[in-house]
């Protein structure tokens, strides 16, 4: 007689193994099948039942731990007749048995046509009416494959830093435990297998910063497992470019920084001016980074207060001045040779400290200064700075100035450590990037700050790596000038004064500005920006004077000011009024 039991009852959600005998010296049961099955269709399932021992008043046969997830059950054995014990089981009854004595069976089941996951059952042997098993073995099958998880970081095509965070999502009908594994692939090769989690909820995986990928180009995809290890099909392969850096005040030790380079971690900034104070670890942390392999820079802090007491400090600390005090606290003896690295980039950083009571226009002459002698010593300039939420450090503290627009951008936008865009170059929390500055991508973004590293305290940076690709350049000096200088009357008799500035130097003249003007009997206030004027290169600005400044045919005195990092260029000169 064929006996057909369809059980229901709750779903147990847990990992499930197979078991240790209980009670071996009884008996043992020996399963052949596989462990495979698949949604809505009958599979098969034979084993044996072994005895080691005279048992009398004994039942076997088998427990359902998931069973409304099962479309329909059914367990036969030669000779013997099933029957429903405690739901949700199946048994057969045996009177006597001897040691050697045996009985197949075969577990035929069909999982429910929409279930994806495992099915859990357990063989087991006990007397009569007893709820203690003498022996019993647990199985589990997978049923179809889960599907691969909706992936929404990171997002797709993003430059990120060497410790990037995925996160996805697989929803399934009947929610149960499963496992994640991301497969990574470039210069490290990596393949991440998470720790069993509800289904339907957000996972999040977070790269240790101390153990990350080296830069590079990365593609990579997810899959979903089962909790018997199954795994379901490759999620859409996403590419990412990864390229990360660091950036410290304090003292680094070799063996960490030999530990961050081996994380993926490539560039290494060192403070140098804190505003007021040189810092003294620079030299030594730009040698020990460069040792294990970084590339290495370093940042002055700029003051618009003058509020340097070190010995022999000015009272007008210069942009120029303020860059030489970083430089000394690195080493830099008068040339770049004087380094024993090749020094990619010295950045000026733009914060809200030490603003004072500086115009604008004199914040950004600071800044000017300090770039142009950068680049006339020989190194890349950079700007540091944030501007976003309550910190809108760059336009409070230069009116909105756009006059640097052609450097790199360093731009610091700290996000906590929960958060899974943090390291997203064109993303701030998420969103956008909000250009300013005249900037239309940053070169990188600092975005984790003062975080405690095999014990050191460090800023994690993610940058273009297109930024560091470069050598320092050679030194030299500008030699702007204006090369050329017309008027035109305007339709409604107002003049248009057009100036072409000119740069015959050996280097980039960076921050270039047109300042106020006079045109006959009338004059204008303030800077207008022409921006970098490269090296044999020339920009024009334009000075819009009323009909007042004079008579057309006459000839008036022009007088203008251009403003480089070496300062202001007073100009004077008649012109015919057309």
């Amino acid at each position: 007689m064929r006996t057909f039991i369809a059980i229901g009852c709750r779903i147990v959600m847990m990992l499930l193994v197979i078991t240790p005998v209980i009670g071996y010296s009884q008996g043992n049961f020996a399963l052949s099948g596989s462990n495979n099955a698949d949604p809505g269709i009958v599979s098969t399932h034979p084993g044996r039942i072994t005895f080691a021992q005279n048992l009398s008043n004994i039942e076997f046969g088998v427990r359902f731990e998931s069973h409304s997830l099962f479309q329909s059950t059914l367990l036969e054995s030669p000779g013997l007749s099933a029957y429903v014990g405690r739901a949700p089981e199946i048994l057969f009854r045996l009177p006597d048995v001897q040691p050697n004595d045996f009985h197949d069976f075969a577990l035929k089941i069909a999982p429910k046509s929409d279930y994806r996951g495992i099915l859990t059952f357990t063989f087991f042997c006990r007397f009569q009416m007893s709820r203690q098993y003498l022996f019993s073995q647990q199985y589990v099958v997978s049923v179809g494959e889960l599907p691969a998880p909706s992936m929404t970081v990171p997002v797709a095509n993003e430059n990120l830093a060497c410790a990037p965070a995925f996160r996805g999502i697989t929803n399934l009908t009947y929610p149960q435990n499963i496992q994640y594994q991301i497969e990574v692939s470039g210069p490290t090769n990596k393949t991440i297998t998470l720790a069993a989690q509800p289904s339907n909820n957000t996972f999040t995986y977070y790269t240790p910063l101390e153990d990350g990928f080296q830069p590079g180009n990365y593609t990579w995809r997810a899959r979903t497992l089962d909790m018997r290890g199954k795994p379901g099909p490759w999620g859409p392969t996403q590419s990412n470019v990864i390229f990360g850096g660091i950036d410290m005040a304090g003292t680094a030790s070799q063996s960490f920084l030999n530990s961050m380079r081996a994380a993926g971690w490539s560039t290494f900034f060192a403070a140098a001016w804190g505003g007021r104070n040189p810092w003294t670890p620079a030299a030594t942390n730009l040698i020990r980074a460069n040792n294990a392999g970084f590339k290495v820079a370093a940042y002055a802090f700029m003051n618009f207060d003058n509020s340097s007491t070190i010995p022999g400090a000015p009272a007008n600390q210069t942009g120029q001045w303020q860059v030489d005090q970083g430089l000394k606290a690195i080493g830099y003896v008068g040339n770049k040779s004087s380094l024993p690295y090749d020094l990619k980039y010295f950045m000026i950083d733009v914060e809200n400290a030490y603003q004072g009571t500086m115009a604008p226009d004199d914040r950004v002459q600071r800044i000017a200064e300090a770039v142009q002698h950068v680049r006339n010593l020989g190194f890349w300039p950079m700007i540091y700075t944030r501007n976003e939420g309550f910190n809108l450090w760059w336009n409070q503290y230069t009116n909105s100035s756009d006059e640097f627009r052609e450097m790199p951008l360093w731009d610091s936008k700290p996000e906590v450590g929960t958060a899974v865009y943090k390291d997203h170059l064109t993303l701030s929390n998420g969103n956008p990037w909000v250009p300013y500055g005249g900037w239309e991508v940053r070169g990188g973004k600092q975005y984790y700050l003062d975080v405690t590293v095999l014990g050191h305290r460090v800023d994690f940076n993610v940058w273009d790596p297109a930024v560091w690709d470069v050598n320092s350049p050679d030194p030299g000096a500008i030699n702007v000038f204006p090369a050329n200088v017309s008027v035109v009357r305007n339709a409604n008799n107002t003049y248009k004064v057009t100036v072409t500035v000119t740069n015959t130097g050996t280097v980039e003249a960076y921050g270039v500005r047109l300042g106020d003007a006079t045109l006959g009997l009338q004059s204008l206030t303030g800077r207008q920006t022409l921006g970098l004027v490269a090296q044999d290169g020339s920009r024009a600005g334009v000075y819009e004077f009323p009909f007042t400044a004079g008579t057309p045919g006459t000839s008036v005195q022009f007088s203008f000011t251009i403003w480089t990092g070496n300062g202001p260029q007073n100009h004077s000169g008649f012109v015919l009024l057309p």
